[in-house]
């Protein structure tokens, strides 16, 4: 019981040893970059900060700030292809590939045609 009493006075005065004070509450910092002075917003957004672009994934896109929307049209990709002929070649793509598939559908009906005619002759 010695041994118990001894360690709840030490517990007891290392607590009060170790309190934590209250800290007061931090003063909001605004990051706006509106609020920035000239040199730093200079430095943060560089020479031309009224034009916003974005890469994502293989794109960069343009933001246009006097009708407040994202402008993919004069975008280019990072290979260097702008999106409107991305969108040429996509429909070109669409187009060879309809093509392709109605060949496809020829070559099968004349080779259901060949069997036919090679049925018939062995036949006759």
């Amino acid at each position: 019981m010695r041994h118990f009493d001894t360690m709840a006075t030490i517990c007891s005065c290392s607590m009060s040893a170790f309190s934590v004070k209250k800290t007061k509450p931090r003063k909001y910092v605004s990051r706006s970059p509106l609020k920035l002075p000239a040199d730093e917003l200079y430095h943060e957004l560089g020479p031309k900060y009224g034009l916003i672009d974005v890469k994502v994934a293989d794109r960069k896109i343009a933001f246009d700030i006097e009708s407040g929307d994202w402008n993919t049209a004069n975008a280019e990709a990072l290979g260097g292809i702008s999106s409107n002929t991305a969108q040429k070649v996509r429909k070109q793509v669409e187009v060879l590939q309809e093509e392709n598939n109605m060949l496809k559908l020829k070559v099968e009906v004349l080779l259901n045609l060949v069997a036919e005619s090679i049925a018939e002759i062995s036949s006759n």
